[in-house]
């Protein structure tokens, strides 16, 4: 029994020899992840929102990513007047990533039931390891064909 412990143990201190990592392994691995920015920005600030009888205002700009899910909006008064959602984060090179921007801009009264919708410019901007690697704009707010590019935006990038 001594012995089929002692062969035990050895055999358990041979493996983590070889299999465990050394600190600088550990390190290198670290150092492969990169500081990571999303910013998708308004050029008109959101404004604020109502539910009345007599119309619904609605503005409000969602990002979700695999970093989460944030939202600007009208509803709340300390979202008023801000234009920009931001992530930080860090990432790998040749890292895929997908963002889906939704942006509306809605007015609908008790006299004219048809939507009107307003156009903001939403640009994206994706800057990996202190360099931009994305950055377009798109004409968005309705869901009607109003504003050129709708309401969604489906971003992928590969990180270089």
């Amino acid at each position: 029994m001594k012995t089929k412990l002692l062969l035990f143990s050895s055999l358990a201190f041979v493996i983590l020899c070889f299999n465990g990592c050394t600190p600088e392994e550990v390190q290198t691995t670290q150092d492969q992840f990169k500081p990571l920015i999303i910013k998708v920005t308004l050029a008109n600030p959101i404004h604020s929102c109502s539910e009345t009888d007599t119309q619904i205002i609605g503005n409000a700009l969602q990002v979700l990513c695999s970093y989460g899910a944030q939202e600007l909006n009208g509803l709340y008064s300390n979202q008023v007047g801000q234009n920009q959602i931001v992530y930080n984060a860090t990432a790998l090179t040749n890292q895929s990533l997908s963002l889906i921007v939704h942006y509306s801009d809605v007015l609908i009264t008790e006299s004219n039931p048809a939507a009107i919708y307003y156009c903001n410019t939403v640009t994206t901007q994706i800057f990996f390891d202190g360099q931009v690697v994305f950055e377009q704009s798109r004409d968005m707010g309705s869901e009607d064909g109003t504003c050129g590019d709708g309401f969604e935006w489906n971003v992928n990038v590969t990180l270089p």
